[in-house]
């Protein structure tokens, strides 16, 4: 669903030439699938693009909402979807979660008691628990690995515990989540493109990059300058170190080539002693070697 929204008096509007909102669930796959593009729009315009996310809230309860066999559903959903987005999924861990697990909700609230504490940590615990959740077999709904992961990323965990025991986190979340429905859409991840004067687009669902462009283009015109990445070795890791950790399909994505294209780009980085690849599930995360 695209929607066009027309300028309101008394809208916030970012410095930047234009504000791209997420509302987005850690446990969302296709939100997941949406990372290699975040990336490359990052890459090609730079900070005329400011990416801001909010918590959506997929699942309150997998008990009530999803049928009894989503044990089932899921795992081959997240396989049809990574077929399509092309990251890394590890559908082993809805097997682990068995019997523990039933709704997205304290993801969400753990994020926002990040974004409270440092927006920029909290994008980077964001990607942590994607890739925790999506395709290392991690439990983000717990709160040892909540913590854990916010500690990594440079959070301070007192703060970050507080936040979520005194209810300040789940207040914020349930902020997002009216907005979220107010927005009128029920699809993961929702966009809100907004532009300098104020129009806004609403775009739902997952989306190509040149979709985007698109949007971009006709928000902004000719105010945005794009630049566009040479898909050389060095490029590549200087990509890699810019990230610390990246799938293939964000290489390709951000150097216009083909899933194999990368894959044998990064083979021969990891021949030289460049970078190292780690398994994920169905697909590998590329690393900076500790010689490099």
């Amino acid at each position: 669903m695209t929607c066009v929204i027309d300028a309101n008096e008394g809208i916030h509007v970012s410095r930047h030439i234009i504000e791209l909102l997420e509302f987005q669930d850690p446990y969302c796959t296709w939100c997941w699938g949406t990372e290699p593009i975040l990336r490359k729009i990052k890459e090609v315009y730079g900070d005329q693009v400011k990416i801001l996310f909010k918590a959506g809230g997929l699942v309150e309860d997998l008990d009530e909402e999803i049928t009894t066999q989503w044990l089932e559903q899921v795992p081959q959903h997240w396989l049809d979807a990574s077929e399509r987005h092309g990251m890394p999924v590890d559908v082993q861990v809805w097997q682990d979660l068995q019997g523990e697990f039933h709704s997205t909700y304290p993801a969400n609230i753990a994020y926002k008691a990040a974004q409270m504490q440092d927006p920029e940590l909290a994008d980077r615990f964001l990607r942590r628990m994607r890739e925790a959740a999506s395709a290392e077999r991690r439990f983000i709904h717990k709160r040892e690995v909540q913590v854990e992961l916010a500690k990594k990323v440079g959070l301070d965990s007192e703060k970050f515990i507080n936040a979520l025991e005194n209810s300040s986190a789940e207040q914020a979340f349930y902020e997002d989540l009216e907005e979220f429905r107010a927005s009128g859409s029920k699809a993961y991840p929702t966009f809100i493109i907004t532009n300098r004067q104020g129009k806004r687009v609403l775009l739902s669902g997952y989306r190509s990059f040149e979709f985007f462009e698109r949007i971009f283009n006709d928000l902004a015109g000719d105010e945005l300058v794009k630049k566009m990445p040479e898909a050389t070795s060095e490029n590549i890791l200087v990509f890699v170190h810019k990230y610390n950790k990246v799938a293939t399909k964000e290489v390709a994505e951000a150097f216009d080539l083909t899933s194999q294209q990368a894959e044998e780009m990064l083979k021969i980085l990891e021949s030289e002693g460049s970078v190292v690849r780690k398994k994920a599930g169905n697909g590998y995360f590329w690393l900076l070697s500790i010689r490099t």
